[in-house]
Order: C-alpha cells, then structure tokens, then sequence
C-alpha cells in the first residue's frame, strides 16, 4: 500500500515502485531490516510515474545488487549503464508498455559496461553508525600527520595535527585541538569504516559519521601509499587517490606517519638486548643445573644410568650389557677361566721317575728285635 510519495510501495517480490528513482529509497527496498527475503541479493526499484522522453514515455529502473556485512549494514551495487541523460547515474529505461507488461531481473540487469569495483554504496540502518563497524584498509592504520587541500585553499593543518587510525582499527579519530579543521563533516573528529574494497594499487573505504546529526553521513576515501582523496557520499567513479573528484567538497589528503625518535629507538634495542642476555643466561643456569642433578642422583644413589640398564629381547640376555664385577663376590671363582680350559694352558709338569734297578745290589737294611 503506498501512503504518501517518500514511501515505497511494493508490487511483487522483486520490483518496487518508488516516487522518484534516487538513491534515498534504495533503504526502503533493502529492507532486510524489516524481514524482505535475505536470500535475494538483487531487486529492481521501478519510478512510480512514467516521464515523457523525447515522445513515448519511460519508467526508470534500478537494479540493485546487495551482499550483507553485518546484521545492520549491507553494501550494494547499481547495475545498469550509466544514463548521460539521467544525471550520468546508473539506470534503466524501459517504455511504458513494456513496464506495463510487466519486466524482470534478467531484462533489467543487464548492463553492457557495469559498475567497476570503487562503485559500490552502503546502506545502514538509521542509528546503528556504532554496530557496523569494520576494519579500514591497511594503508590507514597507523597515527599520522595530515596536509589537506580543498577546492580553495592547500596547506591546512599538516605538523603537528593528528590522525589515528591505529588506537581502534575501525575508527579514525582527528584531534582538533592539533587542528581545528572540521573533517568530513564531523563536529566529534570520529567516524568508522564501513567496508573497503581493494583495486590494483588503491583502496577504497566508505566511512559513516558518528554524529547524531550531521549533513554528510557517508563519505568515500580512495587510498594509496600517502596519499588520500575524499568523496562526499559514495565512491566516483575512476576516483583517484592523487586527485579530487569533481564535488566542490572532495578534499586531498597526504599522510605522514609519525615514528619514534632515534633516542627511544636507541633506547628500546637495547632494553630488548639486555632482556634476551637475562633470558639466556636464565636458560643456561637451569640446563646446568638439571645435568648436575642428573650426575648426582645416580652416581650417590648407586643407580644405574638408563644407557646401562640390561635390555631383554626375545627372552634372551644375549644382547644384554653385563655388569660390572665386584672383585669380592663369589662370582668371581665363575667367570675365571682354569688353565684347563684355555687354549694356551701350560702343559703339566712330569715327575722323572727312578730307574727300577737302580738298588737293586744293594742289601737289605737289618731287622733289629727289642
């Protein structure tokens, strides 16, 4: 049901009717929020009124290509041509007939030269700017110092004014008691990153105003190495990170990041240094202690070191180191070898034995009576 012209009114699943095809009402057809179908990421928005183009009459069509990012935010792109008779946006005409007849996704979106990649848009939900939170690219994280050109005037702010990215890495945060300048239209100096996309060399990242209230709620960055360029609301098409766009608002932006004082680095090394010699000498200790402990747990308490414990294969003791033999103990008499036993025994001694005629003239001795 359509109440009043800001209002959508939806007649199928897929295309809405809109009062005007702008861009503020693409958050009534991206409207997860409020339970529309999650597992479409597509829908066409459709003009409620037909305008008169040189002769027939047309309705403008958006086709709108959603992927979520969180519960509260999604980012989306428009695809369809761009329109040099429409303002130079990207949209579709089709014949009022035809609407009329009735036209579909697939007849809609299908751009010949579509959206390229810093084209896109994010859509959040009205006070959630601190529940969609994201990371900002790696070329901005880090604390720096700022220069900023405008359309009017270039050197503002630069030594000695802050921008800090690095504390949370989704808020950038400006200190205007450095610098005063406003940035991006924000009273507070704090905005949070959206969703960022990567092209070649350069990123892109949409920022939300953390204000309640404020004129400008989105802008685009384009970064690359140092250098910064702002776009109010989305990112422009072929936007440059060296360059202004053409809104009179773009600014240009070169980054220089603060880094330590040759003293502090100084002293930090060698803090570190001293550190890690504690910790080897530390490790040295207790690696000594531990063997010594080792030594002497087995050499007073009479046990055998692990290396010479008997190793029993099989049932067998063939493999197994003997012990050593106590001088004193019985054993001994076993493990000797008798000359008999050995291969190089000496032969045995022969006792000569008298010849047996020897006495044989000799008398007998007397036999004496008592």
């Amino acid at each position: 049901m359509c109440m009043d012209q800001h209002r959508v009114c939806t007649t199928n699943r897929d295309v809405v009717d809109i009062a005007k095809p702008n861009d503020r009402f693409l958050k009534y057809l991206l409207n997860p929020f409020t339970g529309r179908d999650p597992t479409l990421n597509r829908r066409i928005l459709r003009s409620a009124n037909s305008e008169v183009v040189y002769g027939p009459s047309y309705y403008g069509f958006y086709c709108v290509r959603y992927t979520k990012i969180t519960d509260y935010s999604y980012y989306y792109y428009l695809d369809s041509n761009v329109e040099p008779d429409a303002g130079s946006v990207r949209m579709s005409f089709v014949e009022e007939s035809v609407a009329n007849a009735g036209v579909t996704i697939s007849s809609v979106c299908n751009p010949t030269s579509g959206p390229s990649a810093e084209e896109f848009h994010v859509l959040v939900k009205e006070n959630q700017q601190a529940n969609v939170k994201q990371w900002f690219p790696d070329a901005l994280l880090g604390v720096y110092a700022y220069t900023v050109t405008d359309a009017s005037t270039s050197g503002i702010c630069g030594t000695g004014s802050v921008w800090d990215d690095c504390s949370n890495r989704t808020t950038v945060s400006f200190n205007y008691t450095q610098c005063s300048t406003t940035m991006f239209d924000s009273t507070d100096g704090e905005l949070y990153a959206t969703k960022y996309i990567t092209s070649g060399s350069t990123s892109y990242v949409i920022i939300i105003n953390a204000d309640s209230t404020t004129s400008t709620r989105f802008t685009c960055l384009a970064v690359s190495g140092s250098s910064v360029s702002s776009n109010p609301g989305s990112c422009e098409k072929g936007q440059s990170a060296t360059a202004r766009t053409s809104d009179a608002a773009s600014v240009l932006i070169s980054l220089s990041a603060y880094a330590f004082t040759s003293a502090s680095v100084a002293s930090s090394s060698s803090s570190n240094v001293g550190i890690i010699a504690g910790v080897i000498v530390v490790l040295i200790i207790l690696i000594a202690g531990a063997i010594g402990g080792f030594i002497f747990y087995h050499k007073y308490k009479k046990k055998p070191f692990p290396w010479q414990k008997s190793k029993v294969q099989n049932g067998s003791e063939e493999n197994a180191e003997k012990p050593a033999i106590d001088p004193a103990s019985p054993k001994v008499v076993v493990d000797i070898q008798t000359p008999k036993e050995k291969n190089n025994s000496l032969p045995p001694i022969e006792k000569p034995v008298p010849p047996l005629d020897e006495n044989k003239n000799q008398p007998l001795p007397s036999i004496t009576r008592t």
